[in-house]
């Protein structure tokens, strides 16, 4: 059914990262389910991010994204909306260098909150250490500052003791860390019931009601 949306900056939104680790389909996932659920999102992708999607999804295959995607940008929406059937106005693509974008600011009040997901440990490093070089980064460290829900879905195993180190600092300023790993109890059928249960996962941290995994519910 068709909404009548309010203009950008009065929805409520939430930010979508996706950074360079295996598993972008958890965040074209997530990025559906929110849509989905009437808020806008803010997508950004690294550099690194593109590599593994074009690997892995086999997207953007015939675009350079190697350098300033300002020009592609409504040709990487295009291909999103096709793959995932989502409505082209309902999220924004952002470069991962443009920081001068609403959403590197506290003052960008209708953004609820963030998840990268996947987040790479370079990517967990730099924001534990409050390093803003670039949009992921920067909104990241608003989300802390401003004390938003910030959710990071590392994709790494095993984790080293610097990782581990990392993530207990990211958590202790407030983040949440949710690894993206599936449970067996719902049965799963196929890869898309264990994407579901990731996105679930992430939609109850974020406070979004939903029905789209199954849940525990005890023994009898």
């Amino acid at each position: 059914m068709e909404e009548n949306f309010q203009s950008e900056t009065e929805r409520l939104s939430y930010i979508v990262a996706i950074t360079g680790a295996s598993g972008a389909i958890f965040g074209f996932s997530l990025l559906k389910a929110l849509i989905n659920h009437s808020y806008f999102v803010y997508l950004i992708i690294s550099k690194a991010g593109f590599k593994v999607i074009k690997d892995e999804l086999r997207m953007f295959v015939n675009l350079d994204t190697s350098g300033n995607l300002i020009n592609l940008s409504d040709k990487i929406k295009d291909e999103i909306v096709n793959k995932f059937e989502i409505y082209n106005d309902r999220f924004a693509f952002l470069d991962e260098m443009f920081l001068e974008a609403k959403i590197a600011s506290g003052s960008a009040k209708q953004v609820k909150g963030m998840v990268i997901i996947p987040c790479s440990m370079g990517s967990v490093s730099r924001i534990a250490c409050g390093n803003s070089g670039n949009l992921i980064e920067r909104a990241s460290d608003v989300m802390l500052k401003e004390r938003k829900k910030l959710i990071i879905c590392p994709r790494e195993t095993p984790f080293n003791d610097i990782h581990l180190k990392n993530m207990l600092s990211l958590t202790n300023s407030g983040a949440v860390i949710l690894p993206p790993i599936p449970a067996f109890y719902n049965k799963p059928q196929s890869i898309d019931d264990v994407i579901s249960f990731i996105t679930g996962k992430i939609l109850d941290n974020l406070g979004v009601e939903n029905d789209i995994y199954m849940r525990w519910k005890g023994y009898d």
